[in-house]
């Protein structure tokens, strides 16, 4: 079989790393693929086909002709309806109405906190095609079942978790805790609570962050924890896989343990990475998502604040909350509102990660959380557990990958899914969450070169 892999880019992130792992497996069970995106091209991509249109942004008309003169067998296309590109859903509805089998890979809904992303697909009711010969695949259980309820029919959505292929490391002993967080900086990896981790972790602690954020959004926030743990002195260091790559297996080799602190992911690779290399993983559960995978590290659901030490965080969350629901087309009266605040502030406490940046630095200086030291003093002396790893084998993805390819159906009717059907699974005002609304950047926010 021919297959077509398209994704917005290739550069360095979770995604790319699950494309890689895919071609690789399409290859060896005796399929030939080729990789469409926006670039960089690297060795394991190749063949490929450079599209500048296909990436983040782009006005540009998707060549959708271009792609259908290979005359693939598969179309697998990767975070179709994620709004990073506003063209992905004429290009899919040419290809399927050309009746090219397509799999819709989802990792992320732009239904789910991103109201920014939401703007240049609102109105659009043809996001989720389907037909015989379309469709999707979920890296999780949570989102599989989004699809079914919003009518996907069950035998057109396959749970396809990801692949856990970390490099392999050397062991080596430190004396004090490196705690190190593998992934970008973005404003949903939470790190005002990795500095919190910081300022109340033991002595000789020391915390590390794989790279500032990427292109998809703006790096202020990132840069404004950089400036505040540096003000501080906080014991992090940011970015600091960006200028030497080749550190990466070396903080891997040196982290005692691995650390996070996001509040929302679409697989969850930070959660199994640490079982496959052997080291201890410490921070904040999800359990909507680890749910697959319950007692892989030591974990908490929250880090309670008291409310009384938050004045003017109630005008912050109304504000907010308000916001997020126009982005998405929605408004609530004074009394949802009312009610949408009583429930969010219920027991006079409130989650450290669903507090904005502003609120989580002033938590940092002038709330100590002696329970917060005292759990991550217990923590740092827990050794990795032994789990069973074999779901997230290559093996087991290549076995649920060549099922899933060989079950999508002969061509028929096109029709839509509205997505207001999935909207409406995931704005409500109890999901609510400060990290996942509309940024509000400063006058002259830095580049993200």
């Amino acid at each position: 079989m021919n297959i077509l892999i398209i994704h917005y880019h290739l550069r360095a992130g979770g995604v790319t790393r699950v494309i890689e792992s895919q071609a690789k497996i399409l290859r060896e069970q005796g399929h030939e693929v080729q990789i469409a995106s926006s670039g960089p091209l690297e060795e394991w991509a190749k063949p490929g086909l450079i599209v500048p249109e296909l990436d983040y942004g782009t006005e540009g008309i998707i060549p959708a002709e271009r792609l259908l003169e290979l005359k693939s067998d598969l179309w697998i296309i990767h975070n179709p309806t994620l709004g990073l590109n506003a063209n992905y859903p004429k290009m899919i509805e040419i290809a399927a109405l050309a009746e090219v089998p397509i799999l819709m890979q989802i990792h992320d809904f732009v239904e789910d906190g991103r109201p920014e992303n939401y703007q240049l697909v609102i109105g659009n009711k043809r996001l989720y095609p389907t037909a015989r010969h379309v469709h999707y695949a979920t890296i999780n259980r949570r989102d599989l079942e989004v699809l079914k309820t919003a009518g996907v029919p069950a035998s057109r959505v396959h749970f396809l978790p990801n692949a856990v292929n970390p490099p392999e490391i050397k062991k080596r002993i430190s004396e004090n805790p490196f705690l190190f967080y593998p992934v970008r900086g973005i404003r949903r990896k939470n790190l005002g609570e990795l500095c919190l981790l910081a300022a109340h972790a033991p002595p000789k602690t020391r915390f590390a962050v794989a790279l500032r954020s990427g292109p998809e959004e703006p790096a202020f926030i990132h840069d404004d924890w950089v400036s505040f743990a540096e003000k501080e002195q906080l014991p992090i260091d940011f970015n600091v896989v960006s200028n030497h790559p080749d550190s990466f297996i070396d903080l891997l080799e040196k982290a005692t343990h691995l650390v996070t602190t996001s509040i929302s992911e679409g697989f969850g690779l930070t959660f199994l990475d640490p079982a496959f290399l052997n080291k201890p993983l410490i921070g904040r559960d999800l359990p909507q998502i680890t749910c697959d995978f319950v007692g892989y590290g030591t974990l908490y659901k929250s880090i309670p604040v008291s409310l009384d030490t938050l004045p003017g965080l109630e005008k912050e969350y109304r504000e907010k909350l308000s916001q997020t629901m126009l982005d998405y087309g929605r408004t609530l009266n004074v009394a949802e509102l009312d009610y949408a605040w009583s429930q969010f502030s219920a027991g006079g406490k409130i989650d450290f990660g669903n507090l904005p940046e502003e609120f989580q630095r002033k938590v940092i200086l002038d709330n100590p959380l002696p329970e917060l030291s005292a759990w991550l003093e217990r923590a740092l002396r827990k050794k990795a557990k032994e789990v069973d790893i074999s779901p997230w084998t290559l093996k087991s993805y290549s076995k649920n990958l060549d099922k899933i390819v060989n079950a999508i159906g002969a061509p028929s009717d096109l029709g839509w899914i509205s997505p207001e059907r999935i909207l409406t699974q995931f704005l409500a005002p109890e999901k609510f969450h400060f990290l996942r609304s509309r940024l509000n950047p400063p006058d002259t926010p830095p580049t993200n070169d």
